[in-house]
């Protein structure tokens, strides 16, 4: 949102009354009543002072739910802020994955204080977890879920749940371990539920799983997730050692992420983590400029294809021959870039949900000239009877025009969707390669057959 516009214009002012007011216990019935994701946003709006002022007066669960709402820098304001005790005591309530996250963006001294004083456990979790290769399973995996043996009753297993809900971020699913932690299955609340008291767990668990390794992309892990309506999906190592999971909610941040980076590269503008993560109104300037401008040159110089293109042909266009094919390049050059365009997302949109395999690039390439062909006979008799009826021009320029619509499409598709397939195939993301790139491209190679079919359908036959 713009600087200075708040998200909860009538509620900051009421709020900001009752603390002026000194009606702690107004404001902290209020708060109560909302959700953690509307707490932080109010928190955002106000003050940094006031900020704190309205986290304090939550309790300390209330206020862990709230910061793993929180924007990064506000999170980092806090825990910088306040003495490493409370820090500590606020970081052990948050999300484990969550709190992981968030000690790898803070300064190494910080992070010391604030460590010491958790307890070994909590310590090594955190540090496990912090440690693990940005984008992979084990980056984006909590270790906050439930476990049970597999001798234990249903009713014992029940019991030992209610226990330990309060303290886990899921207890939807439940999974089965043996002494060395080595994933045997996993149960449902329903099962539990619908289950005869006395049956064993490992009577009533299900050994067919869904799992992700380690060092898996995060990506992939998300796409399992969605794809197989998972509320959350176990991490394991090479041993099938269980050491966290992944859960649904950032399995939908995961996507989200990577379907912001594959838009912006789509469009030309280089991936930045950092910059991709922040609101549009905290972006600087400078940020913009610097991710862009790559491409930007990249694409101009790219763009010199067509002049001698222009040139070779200028023979063509000159007063002795047919100047009038001038005045048909922008509408060409425009709908060969943008059929390219169509085809570039579509093929990618194809190849990032998996549906299209490296087997099936002649099947798309033949898929996308016939729908090129299409295009193109449609566009092309459209473009016949414009340069004819609304242009006033004569019938051999006018098909020259209606030709080259039909060519362009058909290379367009083509071309448009040879590309993100070829950058598969050399391991390169096919996002990278841009709609604009694909468009300056076709305007160069359009160009080509404009010409080609213009000396073809009428130099050669005026003479």
């Amino acid at each position: 949102m713009p600087p200075g516009q708040l998200r909860n214009p009538l509620v900051v002012p009421f709020l900001r009354e009752l603390i002026e007011a000194g009606e702690q216990e107004a404001v902290r019935e209020f708060l109560d009543d909302h959700h953690p994701a509307q707490v932080a946003e109010i928190v955002e709006d106000l003050e940094p002072s006031e900020g704190d002022a309205l986290l304090k007066l939550l309790e300390p669960r209330s206020r862990a739910e709230v910061m793993g709402y929180l924007e990064d820098e506000t999170q980092e304001r806090i825990i910088s802020a306040i003495n490493p005790s409370d820090a500590a005591a606020l970081l052990q309530l948050m999300s484990h994955d969550e709190r992981a996250n968030l000690v790898n963006r803070l300064d190494d001294d910080i992070v010391d204080e604030i460590l010491r004083r958790l307890a070994h456990a909590e310590r090594e979790d955190i540090r496990r977890l912090a440690s693990y290769e940005p984008g992979t399973a084990g980056a984006v995996m909590t270790t906050d879920y439930a476990t049970l043996p597999p001798a234990i009753t249903v009713r014992e297993a029940i019991d030992r749940l209610r226990q330990e809900a309060p303290d886990r971020e899921t207890i939807y699913y439940s999974y089965i371990v043996d002494s060395d932690r080595k994933l045997l299955g996993l149960v449902s609340l329903k099962k539990l539920l619908l289950s005869r008291p006395r049956a064993r767990i490992e009577d009533v668990m299900k050994t067919d799983m869904i799992v992700a390794r380690l060092d898996e992309d995060q990506e992939s892990v998300a796409k399992k997730i969605e794809e197989y309506d998972l509320i959350a999906i176990p991490v394991v190592d090479s041993d099938d050692r269980l050491l966290g999971i992944v859960t649904h909610d950032d399995a939908a941040d995961i996507l989200r992420q990577a379907q912001a980076e594959d838009l912006l590269q789509f469009g030309g503008v280089s991936p930045d983590p950092e910059v991709d993560e922040a609101p549009y109104w905290q972006q600087s300037v400078y940020s913009a400029f610097r991710r862009r401008i790559k491409w930007l040159v990249m694409l101009f110089m790219a763009e010199n294809l067509t002049y001698p293109v222009m040139h070779n042909f200028k023979w063509v266009t000159d007063d002795n021959h047919f100047p009038a094919l001038e005045l048909f390049l922008p509408l060409l050059i425009g709908t060969g870039g943008n059929a390219g365009s169509q085809t570039v997302g579509t093929v990618i949109r194809g190849l990032a949900l998996g549906e299209i395999e490296k087997e099936h690039t002649f099947r798309v390439l033949f898929r996308e000239f016939l729908t090129g062909l299409l295009l193109g006979l449609c566009l092309g008799t459209l473009g016949f009877f414009y340069a004819h009826f609304w242009r006033s021009q004569p019938w051999g320029l006018s098909a020259v025009v209606g030709l080259t619509l039909l060519g362009i499409c058909m290379w367009a598709n083509t071309i448009g969707s040879l590309v993100p397939l070829m950058a598969r195939r050399f391991g390169i993301d096919p996002a990278v390669i841009s709609a604009p790139f694909i468009s300056t491209l076709v305007d160069a190679t359009g160009l080509v057959i404009y010409f080609t079919i213009a000396i073809l359908l009428l130099v050669h036959w005026q003479r």
